[in-house]
């Protein structure tokens, strides 16, 4: 059973109730299958639209990659499925709270934060954070009352379609605008307090002992550099994008690198329980932040055409303090940069602060690429599936990524099947088409229970992470159930399902950017996405699910 808040900030009320989802897991099973309560076609920022937070029943346990939280409601960005996940400690105080799902709808009248402490749920006053950065308003709710805090900034109060949810000051819910969600509510915060018992074992600590021996060695690139580890082999694959979309590779990479990063980096940081502590802390002329990450750096680095460390961090702070998903805030400055045909990155600053409050230009920046072209009336195509502005990973030289972005059920997304490790290691031909559909088709369903128990996907990386059979045995261990192999690849698949039938109700559809077919020279290579090929992927792909 898992206990389940339901919150309707319209009539100021909360209730708690005990409900049966074991067939979906927990997290993002059960998410999902609540979305369905919502009216179709919905506004996705009208009081009726939810967001609904989740754990599983992995989730704040003593393990690498346990602290994680998902997030589904339905995306103002894309308009259809909307979902994201956050690491940091949100996930361990929620399983000590003893709630399992968060379902909240309404809109209040004045601005609310939620608190939840042990069983409980209160709606309170937040006049005095409206307005306020999420750092601010995470260092007066930890004053005030203690506990763990999500917050929106102000560009979720502004609703700027793709603003998210931060926690900690650098973890974020961060894709499809789960911020513009809470601030349609005029909901400031959730806050998580709890003092229950974790579960813990003999059996949990072997298992911890396995992963320590077995899976933890293989993160050591990650353990000492973090993820902007990957810029160097994306940019030496020919798959790095570049001023917007135009290039796949970068002049400028090693200004920017893990190694340059490195000089920088004051101390680690970790989520929970967690080993890796693959969060560095960097600071650069007085100014501190978590990261940047390599999607930051990326989306404000090669695909801006900006070698300037500072100005990326500078951005990557401005991003984290007013609330915005730096991937698709990257992707639109990229863009409009593009538009004029003016990369000055000495302007990235200014125009992430103008598309948080919705100034000049901003306003139109602030609904994302694909409506801001048609509003600038742009000839520079906007790169995006289903709304969704992609990660840094070009897919013209990653054949399992184009796929991946298309199957994706929250748009362009490199970690719904992490498609892009198998490609750039080999196990699977990055530029053929062939084995691509069962890749991905396999990871997309892994990928759905991953985010149900609720795991990290670092722990979870196809070819070095858990996979199914560990999965299984620690489901075993934890919950005392023994689900199959076989019967965890159903749950995954009905999961992946209910996601694309959510779209389907909601008529959000999947094209492909015309971008992707265009050949781009790397070094001696040229790298080009054939159409014949793409749709021969896709085509078996969707005869694997049995879907015409």
């Amino acid at each position: 059973m898992l206990r389940l808040l339901r919150v309707d900030l319209t009539k100021n009320s909360v209730d708690l109730a005990d409900v049966d989802f074991d067939e979906l897991i927990g997290g993002k099973g059960v998410a999902t299958k609540l979305l369905f309560e919502t009216p179709r076609g919905v506004d996705p920022l009208s009081p009726e639209n939810a967001i609904i937070f989740g754990i599983g029943p992995l989730s704040g346990i003593r393990l690498s990659g346990s602290s994680r939280m998902t997030c589904v409601f339905k995306s103002p960005l894309t308009l259809g499925y909307g979902e994201s996940q956050c690491g940091g400690f949100i996930a361990h105080e929620m399983k000590k709270s003893g709630i399992d799902i968060v379902y909240i709808k309404g809109k209040a009248k004045k601005p609310v934060y939620l608190l939840i402490e042990d069983g409980k749920a209160e709606i309170k006053d937040a006049a005095h954070l409206w307005g306020k950065d999420c750092y601010q308003t995470e260092e007066i709710l930890r004053r005030d009352e203690g506990g763990e805090v999500l917050s929106i900034g102000p560009a979720g109060e502004n609703l700027v379609r793709y603003a998210c949810i931060t926690h900690r000051r650098g973890r974020q819910f961060g894709r499809c605008g789960a911020g513009a969600v809470m601030g349609s509510k005029k909901l400031k915060a959730v806050v998580v307090k709890g003092s229950g018992d974790i579960f813990d074992s003999p059996e949990l600590e072997k298992f911890r002992e396995w992963l320590r021996e077995n899976v933890l060695p293989k993160l050591e690139g990650m353990r000492e550099f973090g993820t902007p580890v990957m810029l160097a082999l994306t940019n030496r694959m020919g798959v790095l994008p570049t001023k917007y979309w135009s290039e796949t590779s970068f002049a400028g990479w090693e200004k920017i690198d893990a190694e340059k990063i490195q000089k920088y980096v004051r101390r680690k940081s970790s989520c929970y329980a967690c080993a890796v502590a693959c969060g560095k802390i960097v600071e650069i002329d007085g100014l501190t932040v978590e990261g940047p990450e390599y999607e930051t750096l990326f989306s404000f680095g090669p695909l801006c055409a900006n070698d300037d460390l500072k100005t990326i961090v500078k951005a990557n702070d401005l991003c984290d303090r007013l609330g915005l998903d730096t991937i698709s805030t990257g992707n639109v400055v990229a863009f409009y940069m593009a538009h004029l045909d003016d990369f000055d990155s000495s302007k990235i600053p200014e125009l992430i602060e103008k598309i948080a409050y919705r100034k000049d230009e901003g306003n139109i920046l602030a609904e994302g690429v694909y409506r801001a072209a048609k509003s600038l009336q742009s000839l520079v195509e906007p790169v995006h599936v289903r709304g969704l502005e992609p990660p840094g990973y070009d897919p013209r030289g990653l054949y399992g990524m184009a796929l991946g972005y298309l199957t994706s059920q929250r748009g362009a997304c490199h970690m719904r099947n992490c498609a892009y490790r198998p490609n750039l290691t080999g196990v699977v031909d990055r530029t053929s088409s062939r084995g691509q559909a069962e890749m991905v088709k396999d990871l997309d369903d892994f990928y759905c229970v991953v985010d149900s128990l609720v795991l990290c996907r670092f722990l979870c990386l196809p070819v070095i992470g858990m996979y199914w059979e560990d999965i299984s045995k620690l489901i075993k261990i934890v919950t005392g159930r023994e689900i199959e192999v076989s019967k965890l690849k159903e749950i995954g698949a009905r999961i992946w399902k209910m996601t694309w039938e959510f779209n389907k109700r909601e008529g959000c559809e999947a094209r492909f950017p015309r971008t992707f077919f265009k050949p781009v020279v790397h070094e001696d290579r040229t790298f080009q996405l054939k159409e014949e090929d793409f749709n021969e992927m896709v085509k078996k792909y969707f005869e694997l699910r049995g879907i015409q």
